[in-house]
């Protein structure tokens, strides 16, 4: 079973990891939760609602993932996922908000990267263009 916060965390995650918050992100991260949510079986969000979840855990997050703990932190946000169907998901919905913003930033590509290997997929090919 599953909470709205075990499903989130690696969305808001993929968010905050390029320390640039814009508006694409977070069409994206609001399209894939609710997505996400459904598949699930958890109870809707409302895209306020989703925002909302977004803004109340952004600084908590923004904390770990600068902390000396950040690679457990999303190790742990991570694993909890073991269906294949699950995995699937969520890495596809983390590499979509990546390139939501047709930036390249280190860090995001450590995080999908990561997240990749974790799972067992090989790093999709992908080109970002301005």
């Amino acid at each position: 079973m599953f909470t709205h916060q075990d499903v989130l965390t690696p969305l808001a995650l993929t968010v905050i990891i390029d320390h640039k918050v814009r508006n694409p992100e977070m069409t994206e991260f609001c399209r894939q939760a609710a997505g996400l949510i459904e598949l699930f079986d958890l109870s809707p969000m409302s895209e306020a609602n989703l925002l909302a979840w977004y803004e109340k855990n952004h600084d908590e997050l923004t904390e770990k993932l600068s902390g000396k703990r950040r690679n457990t932190m999303i190790l742990r946000a991570l694993t909890r996922f073991k269906e294949q169907v699950h995995i699937e998901n969520i890495y596809d919905a983390m590499l979509a908000i990546s390139i939501s913003d047709k930036e390249y930033v280190k860090e995001e590509s450590e995080l999908i990267r990561s997240a990749a290997s974790i799972w067992g997929f090989s790093r999709p090919p992908f080109k970002v263009t301005r």
